[in-house]
């Protein structure tokens, strides 16, 4: 994915979705539960709403997902998330030319008169 394609993505997402996104790129790579997910959004657990936001970001191609064994009663596996190392350079460098761009247009102190 390239800078431009991880622009292109971005502008697309809602304010929550991003929330998801920073949530697994502060992941620092590792493999995330749905739980841990949640508490990083602030949340008890994820929502349908949420797990459906993970999937459309997977399909996207901005985290990936698998399964992991679990002994969790009810359930064989948990679904597990992380961005690769690839996507998260795209990412850092599309915040960071976003953060010079927002600098650029920010008003610089002037000095009027003289003190």
């Amino acid at each position: 994915m390239d800078l431009y394609e991880m622009d292109e993505h971005l502008q697309e997402l809602t304010p929550h979705q991003l929330k998801i996104v920073q949530a697994v790129y502060n992941g620092g790579g590792v493999w995330l539960t749905r739980a841990r997910v949640a508490k990083a959004l602030g949340k008890r657990r994820l929502t349908p709403y949420d797990i459906n936001c993970l999937k459309m970001l997977t399909d996207k191609g901005i985290i990936e997902t698998s399964t992991q064994p679990t002994t969790a009663p009810g359930s064989d596996f948990a679904y597990v998330y992380h961005m690769p190392d690839d996507v998260a350079e795209v990412l850092q460098e599309w915040a960071d030319m976003r953060e010079q761009e927002l600098r650029q247009r920010r008003r610089r102190p002037i000095r009027l008169t003289e003190e």
